[in-house]
C-alpha cells in the first residue's frame, strides 16, 4: 500500500489545478534551505514538481518581476537535491525507496530513475523481484525505453505470467489514443507470444468487453499477429457475456421515422414520446416531379444528404461526437468513429432511399434507370462528355447479384472518370484493359485546389478554443457556467481581458496576436467575423471548400494555404468522403468496416435476404453521392471556364 503524500504536482500549463500548485510552489520555495539532508522521497519528487511548475512560464497574477526572477532562482539549486538524492539509490535501498513513491508521484519517479541512471547501480536480480509483485504498475515502468532496453529479460518474464499483459497488448497495438501511446516493449517478448498472452485472458473470467469487442474487429499485423480463431473465440466471449449479463441499468433510448404522405409542406418533423422523430416528406411532391433531373436533386435539397457546399452529410466528423463519445469509449486503433449522430444519419438516410426507391418502383420509375441516364444521357447532353457507361442491375436478378453488379458498376465509373480528367475522352479499349483497384484517396476532380484542411497545431488549437466545449475559456466569474463554447461568451457578452484567469489570457492574448479575436479601444474583445466563420465551417466539417467562399474570406483562405495553416488539395471526394465510403465498402483503412463490396464479390455475403436488401439500399445511397460529386466537377469546370472566358474579354 502506497504512502499518501498531498504535494506540489505539475499536470501542464492548462491544467485547472495549476492555480493552486503554483500558490504552494511559492510556499515551499520560500521554505526551502539548500543545505537541507533530504530523505523522504516523496519530498524530493516535490521538489521536482515544484520546478516543472515554475519552468513552464505560467504565474499568478499577483506575482510581480521580481517574485517570478526570486522564485526562478530559488528552483536553480533543485536538480542538485534531486542528483544527489536519486545518485544514492542502489541494490540496498531500491526497494524500500520505490514501494515508498505516493501514487501521484509514480511516473515522475521512473523519469528521474532514468534521468540519472539509477538503473545502472541496481542489479536485475533486484529490480525482478520488485517486478513480481503483483501490485507493482507495469505500464509506468513501460513508458520508460532506457529503462525496458536495461531490464529487457526481466520484463519479458514477468509480462508472460502477468495479469497486466493482456491489457498492454491491446492497449499499444489495438487500442485508439487521443495520443500516441507511449511505452515500450521489451525484445525479448517475441509478437508470436501475443497470441497465447491473448488467447488465455478471452478464456478467463477476468476479460473486459470493451477488450473483447476490440479484439473481435482487430485486424492481423506483424507487430501483432491476430488469428481468426481468436477474433472468433473473442466474439463467442462477447455473447457470452450479454447472455450471463442482461442489462439492467438506465436506458434512454432514441428512434427515427420516415414516412411519405400527403402534406401542405414538403418536410415536416414531429417529435414524439421517448425521444422519437417522424420525419414526413410530401409524397404528392415526388409524384409530381418524377423527372430524373428533380429525382437526384430530391437527394439534396429534399432528402438534405448535400450542404450548400455539396458536401456529404452522411460523414463523420469529430465536431458530431459527444463528451462522453469522445473520452469514455473504448476503439479500436483502426475503428472508423462513428457516435450517435452519424447512427441516426446512417439510418435515415438509408431509410429515405429506401422510400423513395419503393415509391419510384410503384410509379413505374427504376433509381437505377435515373443513374444510368447520369452517365449515358445527362453528361453527354449537359457537358458534351461522352462515352460513360453504366449497366444497371436488372429486375429480374436476385439481390445478390444486384448488389455485385452495383458494387462493380461503382469502381468503372469512377474508372471512367478518371480517364475523362486524365485524357479528356473515354478510350473504350484502354478502359477495358484496366483492372487496377480504385483508391478513392488517389481520384482527383477538374477543380484545383478544391478542398481545405487544417494542417498545423495553430489552426487545430484556434478552432478547439473558439468552438469545443472542453476549451477552459467558456468559464468566467462573471457569466460562470453559462456559456458552454468560447465563441458564445464573446458575442453574447461584453468582456474584457482582465475578466479571465491568468491562465486563461495567456491563451486569449495567443488568439489575439493570431487575428482571431479583436480587442477594441474601449478594451472589450470580440470576433474577427470572416476568420471565426471560416474557422467555424472547418471545425463543422473537418473540411472547407474553397470554391465557395470569395471575397475577404477566399483571401483569408489563400492566406492561410500560403503560410502552411492549411492544407489544399485536389481530389474528387473531400477526406471525410473517402473515410466513408471506406467504411461502408471495405475493410483495407478501417477494422469495422461493413465491407459492401467485397463481401457479395468475394461471396461472404450474408444469406438473409432482408439483409441483403438494405446493403442494396446503402449501395444505391453511395451510388448517389457518386453521381453527385461527379456531377459538382463538372458544375464547377464549366463556372471556371466561364471565369476564363469574361477575363479574355476584358
Amino acid at each position: 500500500m502506497r504512502p499518501e503524500y498531498d504535494g506540489v504536482k505539475f499536470y501542464s500549463v492548462n491544467d485547472w489545478s495549476i492555480g493552486e500548485n503554483l500558490e504552494k510552489a511559492a510556499s515551499l520555495l520560500k521554505a526551502f534551505n539548500e543545505d537541507e539532508d533530504y530523505t523522504d522521497v516523496n519530498r524530493v519528487i516535490e521538489l521536482y514538481n515544484v520546478q516543472e511548475l515554475i519552468n513552464s512560464g505560467v504565474y499568478l497574477k499577483s506575482w510581480d518581476e521580481n517574485e517570478i526572477n526570486q522564485y526562478k532562482k530559488l528552483c536553480i539549486p533543485l536538480t542538485k537535491i534531486l542528483g544527489k538524492f536519486f545518485g544514492k539509490i542502489n541494490d540496498e535501498n531500491f526497494q524500500q525507496i520505490t514501494r515508498s513513491v505516493c501514487i501521484g508521484y509514480v511516473e515522475d519517479y521512473w523519469k528521474l530513475v532514468v534521468k540519472f541512471k539509477v538503473f545502472k547501480r541496481v542489479t536485475g536480480e533486484v529490480f525482478s523481484a520488485y517486478i513480481n509483485d503483483p501490485e507493482t504498475t507495469l505500464w509506468f515502468l513501460l513508458q520508460q525505453e532506457e529503462l525496458v532496453k536495461c531490464y529487457g529479460k526481466e520484463l519479458a518474464d514477468i509480462m508472460r505470467i502477468s495479469q497486466q499483459s493482456p491489457r498492454l497488448i491491446i492497449s499499444k497495438f489495438l487500442q485508439k489514443h487521443d495520443q500516441k501511446c507511449s511505452y515500450y516493449f521489451p525484445k525479448e517478448l517475441e509478437p508470436s507470444e501475443y497470441e497465447g498472452i491473448l488467447q488465455n485472458y478471452v478464456n478467463s473470467d477476468m476479460a473486459n468487453l470493451n477488450h473483447l469487442q476490440l479484439l473481435v474487429y482487430a485486424q492481423s499485423t506483424k507487430e501483432c499477429p491476430i488469428s481468426d480463431k481468436l477474433r472468433l473465440s473473442a466474439k463467442r466471449a462477447c455473447d457470452s457475456y450479454w447472455e450471463k449479463h442482461p442489462f439492467t441499468g438506465v436506458q434512454i433510448g432514441y428512434g427515427m421515422g420516415v414516412e411519405f404522405a400527403d402534406v401542405p409542406e414538403i418536410k415536416k418533423v414531429q417529435r414524439l414520446e421517448n425521444n422519437s422523430y417522424k420525419i414526413t416528406y410530401d409524397i404528392k411532391w415526388l409524384l409530381d416531379n418524377l423527372d430524373y433531373p428533380t429525382i437526384l436533386n430530391n437527394f439534396r435539397y429534399i432528402f438534405e444528404q448535400f450542404d450548400d457546399c455539396w458536401r456529404s452529410t452522411l460523414v463523420s466528423v469529430k465536431s458530431q461526437l459527444g463528451i462522453f463519445e469522445r473520452t469514455l469509449s473504448t476503439r479500436g486503433i483502426k475503428e472508423f468513429i462513428k457516435g450517435n449522430h452519424f447512427n441516426i444519419g446512417e439510418n435515415l438516410s438509408t431509410m429515405q432511399v429506401q422510400g423513395c426507391y419503393d415509391i419510384l418502383k410503384c410509379n413505374g420509375v427504376r433509381l437505377e434507370d435515373v443513374m444510368k441516364w447520369f452517365f449515358e444521357e445527362y453528361l453527354s447532353q449537359e457537358f458534351r462528355a461522352n462515352g460513360f457507361r453504366f449497366n444497371s442491375p436488372s429486375e429480374g436478378t436476385t439481390m445478390v447479384e444486384k448488389c455485385r453488379t452495383i458494387a462493380s458498376e461503382m469502381d468503372g465509373v469512377l474508372k471512367q472518370f478518371r480517364m475523362y480528367v486524365q485524357d479528356g475522352e473515354i478510350d473504350r479499349e484502354l478502359f477495358e484493359m484496366s483492372s487496377e483497384h480504385i483508391i478513392f484517396s488517389n481520384l482527383s476532380g477538374f477543380v484545383k485546389d478544391k478542398y481545405a484542411y487544417a494542417n498545423s497545431e495553430d489552426i487545430q488549437n484556434e478552432q478547439f478554443l473558439l468552438f469545443s466545449d472542453q476549451s477552459h475559456l467558456c468559464y468566467i466569474e462573471k457569466t460562470k457556467n453559462r456559456y458552454k463554447r468560447f465563441c458564445d461568451l464573446l458575442i453574447q457578452e461584453d468582456i474584457v481581458l482582465s475578466d479571465f484567469f491568468e491562465y486563461q489570457q495567456r491563451n486569449i492574448r495567443w488568439l489575439i496576436e493570431k487575428g482571431i479575436v479583436i480587442e477594441q479601444p474601449d478594451g472589450y474583445l470580440k470576433l474577427n467575423g470572416p476568420k471565426a466563420y471560416i474557422l467555424k465551417d472547418l471545425y463543422d466539417h473537418d473540411v472547407i471548400c474553397p470554391q465557395y467562399y470569395d471575397g475577404e474570406m477566399k483571401r483569408i483562405i489563400d492566406e492561410w494555404s500560403g503560410n502552411g495553416d492549411l492544407r489544399l488539395e485536389s481530389s474528387l471526394f473531400s477526406e471525410p468522403e473517402q473515410d466513408y465510403l471506406n467504411y461502408e465498402l471495405n475493410k483495407s483503412s478501417y477494422s469495422n468496416g461493413l465491407d459492401l463490396r467485397n463481401k457479395y464479390a468475394h461471396s461472404t455475403y450474408p444469406e438473409n435476404e432482408k439483409t441483403q436488401f438494405v446493403d442494396y439500399v446503402r449501395l444505391l445511397k453511395i451510388m448517389i453521392l457518386v453521381i453527385t460529386k461527379i456531377n459538382e466537377e463538372f458544375c464547377l469546370r464549366e463556372d471556371i471556364k466561364e471565369i476564363y472566358e469574361k477575363m479574355d474579354n476584358i
